[in-house]
């Protein structure tokens, strides 16, 4: 819900650099990315391939597994399960990992096989170990690093992106960059440096045009350690049909780790139509109503899904001051000819938050404050209730649905998207396509 826990979670950029009004000298066109499978690299002659290249390791990847803050990833010296057979076992936190060969500790490496299971915050394992692969078909030596995103998915990129890949052995930093192109021009919009394998960007993606971003690993001294990856391509559009302003909730992102990148913490992702995603992790009502003229109008959305207030609602601030905030809102869309369309707050599980190291205790009253807030959206001339399904007779928001207690995670996340998305299709008449 707030930046400062993605900050904890992610770490913070080495240095930032941004290019407002074009590109650097020199910049050029995008280099042409690797080949993905080391054989073929290794045909090249050995000066020309990137130092990661020249270490004996395989990357592993697999789907998000729903409700994972952790996998724990093993190697095995047969296509079974079992204690005896483990070689090799480390748990990390995204859904992909370099290991070394010198791990197999002389198993040999054609008769060795992987498999993967997600963990839950307390480490217990959510079902069975995937079957297990023979290691030989996953990717050997990689030049490159892999990108974890599913922007190109999306029907709408987010507002605020966040950069992630599967982390690179051996490296010490990352290079990240983001270009634009529009109307035959090509500018370097973002360059980036981060010690981690994910990086929020702070600065919001407004301009309309064709989009694509890459990253590659650095040595201790800066320089190239891999390639660049594959870029990851995606358009913004403007004008849109709809957007959603909000906080964390409307960002995306779940199960403490997963980020707002992938489209199965996202609830627009749900919705069955285009929805604009501008939503902004930490942000209470009143920094919404701030921020809408910058974030809203490049935008120039026919309708507005506004769904706010469980950062005041926690932190102590009173519904009176979030209804007021939230009328202000409502007021700036009807001057811009903008429909306004209320979703109300979702609960949170304060003794689920307690379990997360930066999330603050909530305030004793949160209860009371929410309901007011939510009944005075379900006045409102458009309102959709996305709070009820989520919560339990307790009127907190219910365990199954969250990991941090304050966060819905991605079943809730469908629930919302779908309910925001039947509401739309039904009162205004829109589709898919729209």
């Amino acid at each position: 819900m707030k930046r400062e826990m993605w900050r904890g979670i992610a770490c913070l950029c080495l240095a930032a650099s941004l290019c407002a009004g074009g590109a650097e000298a020199g910049t050029g066109e995008l280099e042409q990315s690797a080949p993905r499978h080391a054989w073929a690299a290794l045909t090249q002659s050995s000066r020309d391939l990137p130092r990661s290249a020249l270490v004996d390791k395989v990357r592993l990847t697999w789907p998000l597994i729903p409700g994972a803050v952790r996998y724990q990833v093993t190697l095995l010296s047969a296509p079974e399960h079992k204690k005896e057979t483990v070689i090799y076992a480390e748990t990390v936190s995204a859904p992909g990992t370099e290991i070394r060969l010198e791990a197999l500790r002389g198993a040999p490496f054609e008769k060795t096989y992987w498999s993967v299971c997600g963990l839950r915050l307390d480490g217990s394992p959510i079902g069975r170990f995937s079957a297990p692969q023979l290691l030989a078909s996953a990717e050997r030596r990689p030049v490159a690093p892999l990108l974890l995103s599913d922007y190109g998915e999306m029907a709408e990129p987010p507002l605020n992106l966040v950069y992630a890949w599967v982390p690179v052995q051996g490296t010490s930093s990352y290079e990240v960059e983001l270009w634009r192109e529009d109307g035959g021009q090509r500018e370097r919009v973002r360059h980036y440096y981060t010690y981690e394998w994910m990086l929020y960007d702070e600065a919001p993606l407004r301009q309309k045009g064709d989009y694509s971003w890459r990253v590659r690993a650095l040595d201790g001294n800066g320089r190239k350690w891999s390639d660049w990856s594959e870029p990851e391509t995606f358009t913004v559009h403007a004008p849109v049909t709809v957007a959603a302003l909000g906080d964390s909730i409307t960002h995306g992102g779940g199960a403490v780790m997963t980020p707002p990148s992938r489209a199965m913490y996202c609830w627009e992702s749900y919705a069955g139509l285009p929805v604009k995603n501008l939503g902004k992790s930490g942000d209470n009502t009143y920094e919404l109503w701030w921020r809408f003229e910058d974030d809203v109008l490049p935008f120039a959305p026919k309708y507005l899904v506004i769904m706010g207030g469980v950062n005041d609602f926690r932190a102590g601030v009173s519904a009176r001051v979030t209804i007021q905030n939230l009328s202000h809102i409502a007021e700036k869309c009807r001057a811009y000819g903008i429909t306004p369309i209320f979703a109300t707050a979702t609960p949170i599980c304060p003794h689920l938050m307690e379990k997360i190291w930066d999330i603050e205790t909530a305030a004793w009253n949160w209860k009371a404050e929410q309901l007011a807030v939510n009944e005075w959206i379900m006045a409102q001339p458009y309102a959709v209730d996305v709070a009820t399904p989520l919560t339990d007779e307790d009127g907190e928001l219910k365990a199954s649905m969250t990991t941090d207690g304050l966060h819905p995670d991605a079943e809730a996340k469908k629930i919302i998207g779908e309910a925001i998305g039947k509401y739309l299709r039904e009162n205004f008449g829109l589709h898919g396509d729209k």
